[in-house]
């Protein structure tokens, strides 16, 4: 009943106060699904589509993106980490709503580019969780996923 009444609760929050990023997150997985024969998972209380080869992950709100960790290029654990991870933003994005793309959203695209731009110049990155949208993001996402699988 308690998973119930907070997947409830993950769905009004994404729905209304993180509707912005939801809506734009609806979209782009139709989208995937349709076009690019994305791969459907539960993640959570929300859903993750897979797409493409080893790129990591991407939150829009109520459902994320990621690379094809299961069909391309087969990772389960790094395809589990990268579910958490996202999920968490998207427990960010209920918690922040209009504000999530501001504080977390664009800053999380930059520092990935940016880090992926350090690497391939064979230059030393901070460790990936190490500012606090990603730290927190993978920290709740985590714990919220091994406690709803747990139940």
């Amino acid at each position: 009943m308690k998973k119930v009444l907070l997947a409830i609760l993950f769905w009004f929050l994404s729905l209304t106060w993180g509707l912005l990023m939801t809506l734009i997150g609806l979209l782009v997985t139709a989208f995937a699904i349709i076009f690019l024969k994305g791969k459907v998972h539960r993640n959570g209380f929300s859903y993750i589509v897979e797409v493409g080869g080893n790129w990591g992950g991407l939150n829009l709100g109520a459902v994320s993106l990621c690379g094809g960790y299961t069909t391309t290029c087969p990772d389960e654990e790094w395809f589990q980490h990268t579910r958490r991870h996202e999920f968490g933003h998207g427990l960010q994005n209920c918690i922040l709503g209009p504000l999530f793309p501001f504080l977390v959203a664009i800053p999380s695209a930059i520092r990935y580019h940016y880090q992926n731009y350090r690497s391939r110049k064979g230059l030393p990155n901070k460790e990936y969780d190490a500012i606090w949208f990603e730290g927190t993001a993978t920290k709740y996402g985590t714990r919220a996923i091994n406690k709803i699988e747990k139940v």
